[in-house]
């Protein structure tokens, strides 16, 4: 649909649209077909049951869908959102009819279900109705239907957190996927109903945020609320009424735009997830509007993260966090690079793009699309990745996806809208220039000019693509081809058979202008090179490209690996025996050879750092590795090097294996999903807390977790504290009811120096007998405070140590 507004900031190249190219071929075709058929298996009346429950309208199946998405869940109704975005695009993307009845059976339902409220109000959340400590829905609270808990904040009540809101779990987040599945419907699938229907759920958030001041308001903003600024943009633009402008206004959270505006990297500790949309909202508003604030807020925040915070991949983050700018070393370990954050990269990127015609942002689109975004989905059953870690000796994080268990997470979510998406900004059109950016078969119409194009390629694989054109008259235009940054020798263009003299150098455009006929062709060979990604704080460590494809190392025999959710080892650092390389030769390709009669197959010799013999490692393309260990970081050396660390690693390694080897379970309080794996639970005032980069929790009165035990062995728990608290601590650590100890932690005189420390605590054996798990509690003592905890770790007492 066309705006309603001439946007402030214009467009210097726009996408062709979804509906205009068409996937021929590869994978990124494959992924999108897997992607197709996983929402037709979809039941919608499924997805909408729990907004007719809350609505008082009778089902129209059986039972809603599990997950993150099942009744008194903390993000209840956000699925229907992220499917009706996703149908959207998919049917822009192939243009079969069964995607557009869908959309339109969605919004018809959600119609239904608005007006049955009386409202606006569209929603499934339950909250609860007291302080809420671990989020919506835990616990034995007693759960009242989150629309009057928004009742409840109109009128000024905001207990707020990083994911907590008045006992509901990120509710504009929530609302924020309904907000979005409604525009897209309008924008994307032409169905003119979802606008009204997003103008009056807009009335209903006006209603609701109408007298807060804006102290109240900057207060509310201190919980996830997803891109609500950017929705409430995109309405403005839609309708060209302001009132939904000044709407958005209310969704500026100033501590993070401001700060960013003035170029100061603040996104140490802050949560990945939470942050990317937010400035996505504010790069949309720059372009309707023409605020500088909200630009340069947005424009250094995707600098920083796509350039100083991104993995080889294109993913950021651990534990979906952020870390320092280009301190990557500390961060490739463990659950890293969740698959959300990626999408709404993208999404910046190619606005971005069209904005900046900067070949930057193509890079990076590039990079993350077939690394990280083509790594998140298995190509044989179709299940997505919530994290696609980088580390050693991990796994991907896939999900369940049909309502059983963890299923219809945010990145099950924001996958259904991914792999819909492939299509979107291989080509961008600016008057008579069409920028070609990506290497995909494809099919393109380039309706304003009457010419289309057809691409045939073997990339990502292969070296070489081919466009040819057709017109219906022979029309002069430039063809803006990119010439990537890892295609250097070798690169060739040929017009018709011609070679193309003159080329611009590597990460530049190759402009052909000239009069086009049908039959036209232009050819390219992108020969693709082996090179390092080293980190930027540690010039010893890299990850193995080819050509703009990061190689993942397959590490499944190696018997001695941790298993486990994208963890690596039991403190989220590499398994005790991983590989490193050793060469004296500064090209990769003198010691990472290809596997004969197996393109894009690479093998290199590595040494084990406990001493073992040298071991043989396959590397192949990340987006090809799956159901498999594997690598994507590695320490590489010389030999003189080598020779220094040698004895050292060997120990370091030995003691992290004796440790894992005790480990019966590991809880990192501050991490949301393992506090979740590990049913936390909490008293009033418990926060998440950060410091150097590690996660951790304090409390005002208790919180716990539960631990596995192994009743064989005697079992101690150890427990990771910080020696800098800001006033005096003291609290109980109990196992199952019982006291195990009695922990005090004095504030640190002016020279003391902060560090962390464990302190071990024996657990009698009748605290554990005959029990798979028991609760760890930490319980203030009257008149004081828990103290920050870093690490929670059940360990057999009577292991070598």
């Amino acid at each position: 649909a066309a705006l309603a507004i001439k946007p402030a900031v214009p467009y210097e190249a726009t996408p062709l649209p979804l509906a205009d190219v068409r996937l021929t071929g590869g994978p990124l075709k494959h992924a999108q077909d897997l992607d197709a058929e996983y929402l037709l298996k979809l039941e919608p009346d499924r997805m909408l049951y729990y907004l007719r429950v809350r609505a008082g309208l009778e089902p129209k199946a059986k039972s809603g869908y599990g997950g993150w998405d099942g009744g008194g869940r903390q993000l209840t109704g956000h699925i229907a959102g992220h499917y009706l975005s996703a149908i959207s695009y998919m049917y822009a993307a192939t243009g079969d009819s069964r995607f557009k009845d869908r959309v339109d059976t969605v919004v018809n339902e959600l119609r239904e279900i608005q007006d049955k409220q009386g409202d606006g109000y569209i929603g499934g959340l339950m909250g609860s109705a007291g302080p809420s400590g671990g989020g919506a829905g835990r616990g034995d609270q007693k759960l009242v239907d989150g629309k009057a808990l928004f009742q409840k904040l109109s009128q000024g009540t905001i207990r707020s957190g990083g994911f907590d809101l008045n006992g509901m779990w990120s509710p504009w987040y929530v609302q924020h996927k309904i907000f979005a599945g409604l525009r897209d419907a309008y924008r994307i699938a032409g169905n003119r109903t979802s606008l009204e229907v997003e103008k009056k759920l807009a009335s209903w958030v006006d209603g609701i945020l109408a007298n807060l001041t804006d102290d109240q308001l900057q207060r509310m903003l201190a919980t996830e609320f997803g891109g609500m600024n950017e929705v409430l943009a995109d309405l403005y633009a839609d309708t060209g009424d302001k009132r939904w402008l000044a709407l958005s206004d209310k969704f500026e959270h100033k501590a993070i735009v401001n700060p960013l505006a003035e170029k100061n990297d603040i996104l140490n500790g802050k949560h990945g997830n939470t942050l990317v949309p937010k400035l996505l909202g504010e790069l949309m508003r720059y372009v309707y509007t023409g605020n500088e604030l909200d630009g340069e807020a947005a424009r250094f925040f995707f600098e920083e993260v796509a350039f100083h915070h991104s993995f080889a991949t294109g993913g950021h983050g651990r534990n979906e966090y952020f870390g320092h700018a280009d301190v990557l070393n500390p961060m490739i370990e463990g659950r890293t690079a969740e698959s959300c954050n990626v999408y709404n990269m993208l999404k910046m990127s190619r606005e971005m793009f069209g904005i900046d015609p900067d070949i930057r942002y193509a890079d990076f689109h590039e990079r993350a699309l077939f690394n990280h975004i083509l790594a998140s989905i298995n190509p044989e059953t179709g299940q997505t990745s919530y994290m696609v870690p980088v580390g050693q000796g991990v796994m991907q994080e896939y999900q369940t996806m049909l309502g059983a268990g963890e299923s219809f997470t945010c990145c099950v979510g924001t996958g259904m809208e991914s792999h819909a998406l492939h299509g979107y900004g291989v080509f961008y059109e600016s008057g008579n220039e069409l920028w070609v950016n990506l290497f995909a078969p494809c099919a393109a119409d380039w309706k304003s000019k009457g010419v289309t194009l057809q691409m045939d390629t073997s990339f990502p694989e292969g070296d070489a693509a081919t466009l040819k054109v057709t017109v219906d008259s022979p029309k002069e235009f430039t063809l803006r081809i990119r010439r990537p940054y890892w295609a250097a020798d070798g690169f060739e263009l040929k017009v018709n058979g011609e070679a193309m003299g003159n080329l611009p150098k590597p990460d530049s455009y190759v402009e052909i202008k000239r009069t086009w006929k049908t039959g036209d062709t232009v050819a390219l060979a992108l020969p693709k090179t082996l090179w390092k990604a080293t980190l930027p704080d540690n010039p010893d460590k890299a990850a193995l490209m080819w050509g703009p494809l990061v190689l993942a190392g397959d590490m499944s025999s190696m018997n001695s690996t941790p298993r486990g959710r994208g963890r690596s080892g039991a403190r989220g650092g590499p398994p005790p025996n991983y590989p490193i390389f050793v060469s004296d030769e500064k090209s990769v390709d003198k010691w990472l050879l290809p596997v004969a009669g197996a393109p894009g197959t690479f093998k290199a010799s590595s040494r084990s750092p406990t001493g073992g013999p040298n071991t043989d490692v396959t590397f192949i393309p990340f987006f090809k590795m799956h159901d498999k260990r594997y690598g994507i970081y590695w320490d590489i050396m010389t030999n003189a090097d080598w020779d220094k660390r040698a004895g050292q690693l060997a120990a370091e390694q030995a003691k992290q294996q004796k440790l894992t080897a005790a480990t019966v379970g590991y809880a990192q309080p501050g991490e949301m999903q393992m506090e979740r794996d590990f049913n936390y639970q909490a008293g009033e005032e418990s926060q998440p807390v950060r410091t150097q980069d590690r996660g951790g929790r304090r409390a005002a009165t208790w919180f716990s977790f539960d631990l596995p035990v192994d009743t064989k062995h005697p079992m101690t728990l150890v427990v990771t504290y910080r020696s800098d608290e800001q006033a005096r601590r003291q609290f109980e650590v109990q196992v199952d009811g019982k006291k195990v100890g009695e922990q005090m932690i004095n504030r640190p005189g002016p020279q003391e120096q902060a560090n962390f420390f464990d302190v071990e605590y024996a657990i009698p054996a009748e605290a554990v007998k005959d029990k798979p798990k028991v609760t760890v509690r930490f319980q203030a003592e009257k008149g004081s405070e828990v103290g920050r905890v870093f690490g929670i770790r059940m360990i057999r007492a009577d292991a070598e140590k």
